[in-house]
C-alpha cells in the first residue's frame, strides 16, 4: 500500500483545481482509505492522505480475454467506441430488415473483438471466435468496411 498527500485549499479557484487533481488521482488508483485534517492558519486548508494500491493497467487487452470473447466496451478508446456504435447500428438495421434478432448476425463480443484485433481482412475475421465461414461470407465485407473506414 502506498500513501500520497494532497492539500485542498479553500479559495474557490484553488479549491476546484485541488479537487480536480485529487479526483484525477483517485480515478487511476485502487483507493484503500483516507485520513483528513483541517489545518487552521492564515490560509487554512484540508490536508488529505490517500492510502492506495496501484491499479492494473488496462491499456493493453489481455489476449486470453479476447480468445474467450470477454472483451468489454470499456477496453475501447474513443475512436473504437464510435466504430462499435456504428457497427451496432448497422447490425440493428440489418436485423430489422431481415426480421431476425440482432444477436444472430453478430454478438457484441464478436464486434468488440473485431475492433480490438483491428481486423483488416476476412482472414482476420475468421480468426475471431464466432466468425465462421458463413458469417464472414454473409457479413464480413460490410463489417470490415465499417471497422476500416477513416
Amino acid at each position: 500500500m502506498k500513501v500520497r498527500h494532497f492539500i485542498i485549499r479553500l479559495a474557490v479557484n484553488q479549491l476546484t483545481e485541488d479537487e480536480s487533481h485529487l479526483n484525477d488521482f483517485l480515478e487511476n488508483v485502487g483507493f484503500v482509505k483516507s485520513d483528513t485534517h483541517f489545518v487552521e492558519s492564515k490560509a487554512s486548508y484540508w490536508s488529505v492522505l490517500i492510502h492506495y494500491n496501484h491499479k492494473a493497467k488496462h491499456n493493453t487487452v489481455d489476449k486470453s480475454a479476447v480468445e474467450k470473447n470477454e472483451t468489454v466496451e470499456v477496453d475501447l478508446n474513443a475512436n473504437q467506441k464510435a466504430v462499435y456504435a456504428h457497427l451496432k447500428a448497422w447490425r440493428a438495421s440489418k436485423a430489422q430488415n431481415s426480421k431476425i434478432p440482432s444477436y444472430t448476425i453478430c454478438h457484441n463480443s464478436e464486434l468488440l473483438n473485431a475492433i480490438i484485433n483491428e481486423a483488416k481482412t476476412t482472414t482476420d475475421l475468421r480468426l475471431i471466435k464466432g466468425f465462421g465461414e458463413l458469417k464472414v461470407e454473409k457479413y464480413g465485407d460490410e463489417i470490415l468496411s465499417i471497422i476500416n473506414a477513416k
